[in-house]
Parts: C-alpha cells; structure tokens; sequence
C-alpha cells in the first residue's frame, strides 16, 4: 500500500508538521449524480456520500474496494472532490477511474494520497475527460485497511490538465518500500546508492526529485554521470527490493508483475537512446521498454528491436508499460494492450524503473549534465502472486488453528506469507520468530480464536529480522519482554498485556539494526509496579528505530513513582539521542501513570506526540533529549492530584501548540509547561540537559494549573530564541508567566493573560505581547472552551503554517483565535479520550 503523502512546513520527516492542503484546484461547478453503489460496506452506505452530512459516511475494508458515481449519461469530467472520513489524522491512498460502460475502466489518478490536514473537501484534477461513471478505488489508510468517504462529488470540465498537491520527497508521490534509487552521481564505477529507510526522506535535485505539482517523480541521468561497473551508461533508476534483501524471484514460479505510469521526457544529443522500465535476471537486463529517437521497442535480452511499439513516440506522452512474468514467459503491454510474449526461463529476477540512458561522453555531446535522458513515472506498482515480493516462496493464506504451545511453536517456526494462526481459547507458552517474512497484502498474522481468551503465560517472544508480522487479540500474563528486533511493519494490536513482574521489567523493546515501520495499537497495558518501561522504541548503537507509530492504547496504573525507568513510554536513549526516529505517539489514554517523572521521555531527534490525553498522571511528556520535537493536540488533565505535570523540553526547535492544560498541580520540573534550562549548550554529554532553542509555544490553553508556563526552573543556561505567542493562560495562584531565568531574546506575542485569586501576570509587557483581559471561557464538559463575545475571538497574531486546526480538530477559520480553542460550528473531529476511545475493545 502507499505511503501516505506528507505536507512538509521544515525539512525533517515529522508528522507533526502537517499543514493544510496547499493551493487545492478549483473545481468547477458539481455534476448532478443519478446513482451511487459501492463494492461493500459495513453499515456505512455509500449514499451516506451525497447527503450533504460531514457526519455521515461510506466505509469499506480491504486492499482495492471501490465506490462507483453514475452520471445518468457521458459527461465531460475534471476532477473529484473528496472529504475523507478522519482525513485530518489518517491518509488515504486511491485511484480514481472513468468509464463509459461501467466495465471497462481507464486510470486517470493512480495512488494518489489525501493530505492527512483536513476533513473537508479536497479537489483531485485530472485531465479533463468524457465518461458516464465515476470510481474511487481505495487501498487503505495510513491506520488500517479501511477506506472511508464523507462527502464526494464529481465536478465538471475545468480545463485543466490535470495535478495539484504539495510533496517533500519522491516517496510522497510513489510507494518506494520495496525499492533502493541508483543515481548517476558518486565515485566513478560506484555511483550512490540509497536504501531505506533513508529513501523515504530523499530527494536530490535534479536527479531524483517530485515534480511541481507532486503528480510524479523526475528521473534524469546525465550523459557525464557516474556507472557502475557492469555498464558504461548512467542511471537514475529504482532497483526492486524485498525488505533489506535484495529481490530475488523466478520466471517459473508464481506470477510477478510490475505496472508503470510514465513519460519519456528527455533525450541525449546524438544518441537519442533511454530505457524507461526493465526486467532484469541475475546477471543482465531480460526485457525493457526502451526509447530510440520516436521509436520505442520492447527488447529481448541482446534483441533491442525485438517488437516496435511505436513509432512516432512524442516526448511528454504519458503511457503504462506492463510487464507480467508467469510460466517461464514475459507478456509485455503498452496502455493495456499485450504487444508481445517472450519466453524465457530466468533465476534472480527483479523489476527496474526510472532513466537509464543509453549514452555517455565518448557518444553523446556535450559531455555535461545538461545533456541528460529523462523519465517521469506518475504510478508504480509491483506485485507478486506468491505472496512474498522478490523471493518466489508460495504465499499460502492459509489458516492455522493451534490448541496447544508446541503447535504455537510449530505455526511460527514454518509461517509463511499470507499464514493466518488462530490460538483457541486456552493457555500458551512461546518462543522466538525468526527471519519470517509477510507483505502488506499477506501479511503473517497470529491472532486469538476470541479476543482475551487465548493467554500467553510463560516463554519469551522475539521478532527477529521478520516483515509484516502481526499479533492480534492475546492477552500477555508471561514475565518476559515482548522484543521486535531489527525487524520492519511488526504490529501488535488489541492485545491486553499485564505480565508477570518479580523484578524489574521492559513490556515491549523495538531494538536492532534496520528496524522500521512498526506499529502498536489498540492494546490495554495496565497494572505495572516494577521498574521498566510499558513500550520502550530502542535501536541500533547508533541509530534509533524509525517511523514507528504507538496509537490508540490504554495505559494506566503504573508506579508507585521511582526516580528513573518507569515510563510508560520511553522513545529512544541518550546514547542515540542525536539520530532522527520519526517516531509518532498519538491518540493514546494515559491514566494514573505515576511511575516516573517523565510519563512519555522522547530522547531523539524528529518525532511527534499528539491527540493523547493524560488524566491524573503524575509527571510530564517531556523531550529530553534531541530536536526538532512536535507536541500538539494533547489533553492534560491533572484533577487537582498532586505532581500531575504537562510538557517539559530541552533542545533546540521543539514546536509546542494546540494542547490544553487543566488542573495540574506540579511545579518545576512538573509544571504545566517548562521551557526549562540546560547544563550544557550546543556540545557536551549527551546525558546532559541541552539548551533550549528556538522553541515555538502558540496556541495553548492553560486553565486552573499550580504553575502554567515556566521558563528556566533548572540548572543554568537559560532558553534562547523562543516564541511564546497566542496562548490563553487563567489561573488563581503564582505567576501565569514565571520567568525564573530571564530568557535570552525571547519573543512574547499575542497572549492572553487572566489573573484571578492570589495570582499575577508575572511578566512585565506590553498588551500587543500580553494582555490582562477575561478570555470568557465557559465549561464545556470536562473542559473549557472560548465563549460568544470573546476577546481570543480573531486576535491571535498567526503566522504559523503548522497551526491548521485547533484541539477539536476544527480548523482554523478566518482569523485565528488565541488558545487552544477556535470557536466554531464545524463539526469536532477528535477530542480528550476516555476508555472507550482506545484499547482492544474501542472502534
């Protein structure tokens, strides 16, 4: 499945710093729909679609569900327009299709992405085109298999061509899991390769790069690049992977294919000659799509005129080269069309894409890099029959029923892509799992009969160097760590781990070497009185675990409180502390988490903490080590139970928005939010307490809190450069505003200050920094909203492209309000959880 699409306000991969859609098509004026049918639904209709009702919506499961507009007769077509269900938090990745007869369907946006910034409306344009039916083919979201839609409609002709969107890297446009890019620039005979997980984040202009309008990704290799060692000619191209190995599979066994959107669209001087697209064996090129001047062949090993697609090709033209290998033959198509069978018996094969052309500077000139071919591909795909990209072992989808620990132990020992094993009610012991390895579309899974009722009470599992392995539904009552080690796509969800503690205790490790892409959610943990963390995210020695994803789970009863090593989440270590994890930590309920001072410790670079709510939790989130950290949308709710805290940060450009602070109690190292001080500045141990710098802190509520915003209670390098703007303080005791060290060159903006009781200002500014003014709030449920006639009504300064909504998810209107909260009518999108929002049992 596709990666979601991500809008970028910095450089690094963060989550967080989603932004709105950027600069939607306009679409025209909607077409009347006579009829709407889906390919299924869970109660959720597909006419839920055009009620006008944001609240309402379709929803389906499944990797290529659809939902289909008829038009009543041939329209000219434009663009959709889509609002996704939750499409302010999840991704969706889908096709939209045209039809004439409703049977015979043509891609016009192939794996697009939604933004994951709004759930209103979002226009898709493509070229303007005659058809009567209208389909979204959905491929799940960046949570689960699900497509959901709210709202669609299908807009008339609007002249366009077609594009639109905003992108960091080319792994925003295409699906670059399975893939490694090599590029014609590097050491001569060893060009630079680049893997992933770097892949995800990489782009180099004009090499490898997104096009303007994010609709497809640049391939260009110059005729003076650099080759390796078994070619003379320069490539920029994609070599198929599975996982960390390199993919591997045989013409004779399963069916292998490889669909490619693209256009041609540079050529060398002289030598007008450029692959776009290759099948490759072990040793040589098998058969590749390949453009000389207007005539583009398919080849045949050392045969390049093999069969002559065409031959008045024009630059530009966008066009699906398919190749499918099954039986010892290659059936190759141009635009769906089959123009050739081949056959051949090969070993080692694997699916290249991109730009390799097929000149240099002893035959092409002039010798520079601005004499290039060039390729841009708008969709790829591969798939694989057997279940298991690029290594030919069947995948099964079989089911596995166990009854016992030693057939437990047999399933794993022999699973194989696509197993499902089923545990019956009863109780278990297990072992390790090694080198297993599913797919997106078949992945392992090991799941109870009936949720709860099947019961790990003795052994010790590892997931080791495994893919797309999943644990669903068990409850853990065993003593042992649950380990993922080096291991990508695990994912534990709905289970309710409760171990077994005599000692000390990690629940979960992600540890290891080239660990990715794991996921915990939906668990209840509860009940931990040992030191050890609930889930601890490690790493290599050097590098932690990255773009793992800890969503919608249940913590609660942890402590009594120690002074270290009892989080429930810890993401990270000091000694790893200065590599990027991506790591996101959201939606999740946190109670009575009071067994350490840091709740959640963030000890890395890049990663992001929101939409959770802590409720009577002693201690903070707190980013203790690295930078560039993203909290937002997060809910503290003290109760008034002492040593319950907020946000506490070290390091530089940490950005601090959207959360809402009631009741708190703590102080200093557990005040409401510390922007505390450091002990060592932009070097030191790494143990240390780094300076803080350039904090950004906009758009919070703070509301009958002991002490709310603290700047500087400890050690004794006071904050540099941070901006304190647009937030809403109210509260009956101490200062609103303590400045116990005087930051350096500090920027107050826009705040909202109300002292009641004993309470001061506690800063000396200027109004248009702080005003002394009643913001109005009302009690609204368990929390405080701005009310009718405000004074944070349209007064925030803005300004910050990463504020796009408020707590409730709403968006930002208008002009912005101060505070957490944006008075408005849309409907809410998220909010402060309770128990029924997360856990095995929650939808």
């Amino acid at each position: 499945m596709k990666r979601a699409c991500r809008v970028f306000v910095v450089g690094a991969l963060a989550l967080g710093t989603v932004s709105a859609p950027d600069a939607l098509a306009a679409a025209a004026p909607p077409l009347p729909i006579t009829g709407v049918v889906a390919s299924d639904d869970d109660g959720n209709v597909a006419a839920n679609t055009l009620d006008g009702n944001l609240g309402t919506r379709w929803s389906a499961e499944g990797d290529g569900v659809w939902i289909r507009y008829d038009l009543g007769s041939s329209k000219t077509v434009g663009s959709v327009s889509v609002a996704w269900h939750q499409g302010n938090t999840r991704r969706q990745t889908f096709d939209v299709q045209l039809s004439d007869d409703g049977s015979s369907w043509r891609t016009v946006i192939a794996r697009k992405v939604s933004s994951g910034g709004t759930v209103q409306p979002e226009a898709y344009d493509f070229s303007d085109s005659s058809a009567r039916y209208v389909r979204v083919v959905g491929y799940g979201n960046t949570y689960n298999d699900w497509t959901s839609i709210a709202e669609a409609t299908v807009n008339g002709a609007d002249g366009g061509g077609g594009g639109g969107g905003t992108c960091a890297y080319p792994a925003d446009v295409l699906d670059l899991t399975n893939w490694y890019i090599g590029l014609p620039i590097g050491e001569d005979e060893s060009p630079t390769n680049v893997e992933q997980p770097e892949l995800d984040t990489y782009e180099i202009d004009p090499w490898f790069t997104t096009t303007p309008d994010c609709d497809a990704v640049q391939f260009r290799a110059g005729v003076d690049g650099v080759t390796t060692s078994g070619s003379s000619y320069p490539r920029s191209e994609l070599r198929e992977m599975n996982g960390t190995s390199k993919a591997s599979w045989s013409s004779t066994s399963g069916t292998h294919t490889m669909v490619v959107e693209q256009a041609i669209t540079a050529l060398p001087e002289d030598k007008p000659h450029v692959v776009a697209g290759q099948i490759h064996d072990a040793s040589d090129d098998v058969s590749v799509f390949r453009l000389e001047g207007g005539n583009l062949y398919i080849t045949n090993g050392d045969t390049s005129h093999h069969k002559l697609v065409t031959s008045n090709y024009v630059l530009g033209t966008k066009f699906q080269a398919k190749f499918v290998i099954s039986g010892g033959q290659i059936k190759a198509y141009y635009n769906g069309v089959l123009q050739t069978t081949i056959s051949k018996s090969f070993s080692g094969g694997y699916f290249k894409a991109g730009a390799y052309t097929q000149a240099n500077c002893t035959n092409s000139s002039p010798c520079s890099g601005g004499n290039y071919g060039e390729v841009k591909i708008y969709g790829l795909s591969v798939t694989h029959d057997n279940g298991d990209p690029g290594t030919g072992d069947p995948g099964s989808d079989r089911t596995i029923n166990v009854a016992d620990s030693a057939q437990l132990q047999s399933a794993l020992g022999n699973a194989q892509a696509g197993d499902r094993i089923v545990l019956v009610n009863g109780n278990y012991t297990i072992g390790r799992m090694t080198g297993k390895n599913g797919t997106a579309a078949k992945p392992i899974t090991v799941a109870a009969a009936n949720r709860g009722q099947a019961v790990i009470t003795d052994g010790q599992l590892e997931v080791a160097s495994s893919s797309y392995v999943t644990f669903e539904g068990l409850k853990w009552t065993n003593s042992d760590t649950l380990k993922i080690t080096s291991s990508n796509n695990v994912r534990l969800t709905r289970n309710h781990f409760r171990l077994t503690e005599e000692s000390s205790l990690k629940w979960v490790i992600i540890q290891g070497a080239n660990s990715h892409h794991n996921r915990i959610d939906h668990n209840l943990f509860e009940e931990k009185h040992q030191l050890g963390n609930f889930i601890t995210i490690d790493g290599s020695a050097t590098q932690q675990s990255q773009h793992d994803l800890i969503d919608h789970n249940h913590f609660r009863n942890i402590g009594p409180r120690a002074q270290n090593e009892m989080e429930a989440i810890r993401v990270g270590w000091s000694g790893i502390s200065q590599s990027s994890g991506f790591t996101t930590v959201e939606s999740n309920l946190f109670e009575n988490c009071d067994g350490d001072p840091e709740i959640i410790s963030v000890k890395s670079n890049d990663n992001t903490v929101r939409y959770n709510t802590f409720r009577t939790s002693k201690g903070t989130l707190s980013h203790r080590h690295g930078n560039r950290g993203a909290f937002y949308g997060n809910f503290f709710l003290g109760g008034g139970k002492a040593g319950t805290g907020g946000i506490r940060i070290y390091g530089q450009d940490h950005k601090i928005y959207n959360n809402y602070f009631e009741g708190l109690t703590g102080t200093g190292y557990d005040a409401a939010l510390q922007i505390d001080g450091g002990d060592v500045d932009t070097s030191g141990a790494l143990s240390a307490h780094w300076r803080v710098y350039r904090a950004t802190v906009v758009n919070n509520t703070f509301v009958g809190n002991a002490s709310n915003i603290e700047i500087g209670a400890n050690y004794t390098l006071a904050p540099v450069d941070s901006i304190i703007a647009d937030n809403v303080v109210v509260g009956s005791q101490g200062k609103l505003f303590n400045e116990l060290k005087a930051p350096v060159n500090a920027t107050y903006t826009g705040n909202i200050a109300w002292p009641t009781g004993s309470a001061t200002v506690g800063v000396a500014k200027p109004s248009a920094a702080v005003r002394a003014v009643d913001p109005l709030l009302v009690r609204d449920g368990a929390l405080h909203r701005i009310g009718a006639g405000s004074p944070a009504i349209d007064t925030a300064t803005g300004g910050y492209a990463f504020v796009i909504d408020d707590m409730d998810g709403q968006a930002r209107a208008g002009g912005v309000d101060a505070g957490a909260d944006e008075r408005s009518s849309a409907p809410v999108a998220r909010g402060a959880l309770g128990a029924t929002d997360v856990g095995p049992n929650s939808t």
